[in-house]
C-alpha cells in the first residue's frame, strides 16, 4: 500500500486515514514502532503538526500506543475497534471473526433459551419463512448469509428483550461481515441444520434444549472455521 504524497484538500482527514488504513489492512503490523512525525511529514508532505494531530487521534481510537522517549508503536486490533464509525468494517479480519463467534457463544446460547419461552406461533411462522428462504439460496453466499443474520436477529426480537435487541442492532454491522466469512468459508449446511434444529426446539419451548443447540451450532462453527482457516495456512506456507 505504502505512503503517498498528501493533496492539500481536507488535509487533516487525509493524514488521518492513511495512516489508519496502514494499521487496520497490516501494512503496519501490531508492535511495530511507526516512523517519526518527521518522516511521515516528509512522506505525506504537510507539517508536523498535522502529523501529530493525526497520531493522537489513532492513540484516542486505540490504535497507536505513545510511548515517552520512544515514539509510537502499533497496537493489536480487536473486533470492538470496529464499532468506532471512523474504522472501516471491511478490514474485519479472521482473528476478529473467531473473536465475534465468542461474543456469540455467550450472547446467542441464552437468547434462544429465551426465545424459547417467548415465542408465539407467529414468531415461529417467521423464523420459518427465513429458513425457507436460507434453502433457496444456499448456493448464494450473500444472499445466504443475508438471510442467516436475518434469523439470529429475529431471535433477538422473540426475546422481546430490549437491550439484546438492541445489542444486536448495534454491532449488526460486525455480525454481518463475520457471517458473510463464515458462509464464505464453511457454505450453507451448518446453518440449515441447526436453524432447523433451534426451530423445533421453539416449537415444543424446551428451553434447555434451544440452549443446547445454540451452544453446538457456534462451537461447530468455530470449530470448522480454525480447521479451514488452520488448512488454508498451510497450504499458503
Amino acid at each position: 500500500m505504502g505512503i503517498k504524497p498528501i493533496k492539500r484538500t481536507n488535509i487533516s482527514n487525509k493524514v488521518f486515514e492513511q495512516l489508519r488504513d496502514q494499521i487496520i489492512t497490516g501494512e503496519w503490523k501490531p508492535g511495530i514502532k511507526i516512523p517519526s512525525e518527521n518522516e511521515l511529514a516528509q512522506q505525506l508532505n504537510v507539517s508536523r503538526i498535522t502529523v501529530r494531530q493525526a497520531l493522537q487521534k489513532l492513540t484516542t481510537l486505540g490504535l497507536l500506543e505513545t510511548r515517552p522517549g520512544e515514539g509510537s508503536y502499533v497496537k493489536e486490533l480487536s473486533p470492538g475497534i470496529y464499532m468506532n464509525s471512523l474504522i472501516p468494517l471491511v478490514f474485519l479480519g479472521d482473528a476478529a471473526t473467531m473473536e465475534v463467534l465468542e461474543f456469540r457463544q455467550v450472547i446467542e446460547v441464552e437468547t434462544a433459551g429465551l426465545a424459547a419461552v417467548k415465542a408465539t406461533k407467529e414468531d415461529i411462522d417467521k423464523l420459518e419463512k427465513i429458513l425457507e428462504k436460507m434453502h433457496e439460496y444456499k448456493n448464494d453466499p450473500e444472499e445466504f448469509a443475508a438471510e442467516d443474520l436475518n434469523f439470529h436477529k429475529t431471535l433477538a426480537e422473540i426475546t422481546k428483550n430490549s437491550l439484546i435487541i438492541q445489542v444486536n442492532y448495534i454491532i449488526k454491522d460486525i455480525l454481518s461481515i463475520s457471517m458473510k466469512d463464515i458462509v464464505k468459508t464453511l457454505g450453507s449446511d451448518i446453518g440449515l441444520y441447526y436453524h432447523e434444529k433451534i426451530i423445533e426446539a421453539l416449537k415444543t419451548k424446551d428451553r434447555a434444549k434451544a440452549r443446547q443447540i445454540m451452544e453446538e451450532h457456534v462451537l461447530t462453527t468455530m470449530e470448522n472455521m480454525l480447521q479451514k482457516k488452520n488448512k488454508n495456512n498451510t497450504s499458503n506456507s
